[in-house]
């Protein structure tokens, strides 16, 4: 007899496989549906699998642990976009969200020249008060938004961007119009909540916990190409790196 087959049983000898009988029942379907698609209720899941409440309810929580379905109290429970893992390997926004079967793109936000304070450039490798190009994006997966993006390159290396270049990777724009090739980077990852303007961008709650990247990516000589900040949202984003001694 298999789990699912003791999804009908009745007893308290069962019911221990019955949460787990339909997580797995659901968890089929959930690979069908699309993100943000409404899962039936408590009370639906209870009446078409014949099981308790109690028993559809431990089923939709061990889905939100493992990160299938979102809740959102007083509305329902719904499917979860599949979330975003970056590893140490040397990739641009655009290829994690390709590498997970999204569309990406980018809203640009503003595009500004601004003189480098002494954080950017030294972040950099210029003199304070240098032009540096400002680039604030919302990057989207299908249209979805999941991180507000914003980069710093030196407005004397790269005197002209065409803000038509600004609608993906621009990782890959500059190595296409400018012949400048990112070979390696530097991050650094830390637990942020996010503000009003940021949570209304992200479309999350304010206060919602989000990861705040700052990378300098260099090319092969060793010059810094930009220096950007990234705040990716905490539910879609995750980081797994390879430690060695």
């Amino acid at each position: 007899m298999t789990v699912e087959d003791r999804l009908s049983d009745d007893g308290p000898a069962t019911d221990s496989y019955k949460h787990e009988a339909l997580r797995r029942r659901l968890q089929a379907d959930i690979a069908g549906m699309r993100p943000d698609e409404a899962l039936p209720t408590e009370r639906q899941l209870a009446e078409r699998y014949d099981v308790s409440r109690a028993t559809a309810r431990r089923a939709l929580q061990a889905l939100r642990e493992d990160g299938l379905v979102r809740s959102v109290r007083g509305v329902g429970t719904f499917v979860s976009h599949p979330q975003i893992t970056k590893t140490s390997t040397l990739t641009s926004f655009s290829e994690d969200l390709r590498s997970r079967g999204y569309r990406p793109s980018a809203e640009l936000l503003s595009a500004e020249r601004v003189e480098a304070g002494l954080h950017h450039a030294t972040a950099l490798g210029v003199d304070p008060g240098t032009a540096l190009h400002r680039i604030e994006r919302l990057r989207l997966g299908d249209g979805f938004p999941i991180c507000i993006e914003t980069v710093y390159l030196s407005a004397e290396r790269f005197p002209d961007l065409d803000e038509s270049l600004l609608a993906g990777s621009l990782s890959e724009a500059l190595q296409i119009t400018q012949g400048v090739r990112v070979v390696r980077a530097t991050q650094q990852i830390r637990a942020v909540n996010v503000t009003g303007r940021q949570a209304q961008l992200l479309g999350v709650k304010e206060g919602s916990a989000a990861l705040l990247v700052r990378r300098t990516a260099f090319d092969e000589t060793g010059h810094v190409v930009e220096y950007g900040e990234s705040l990716c949202r905490g539910d879609l984003y995750e980081f797994s790196l390879v430690v060695t001694e």
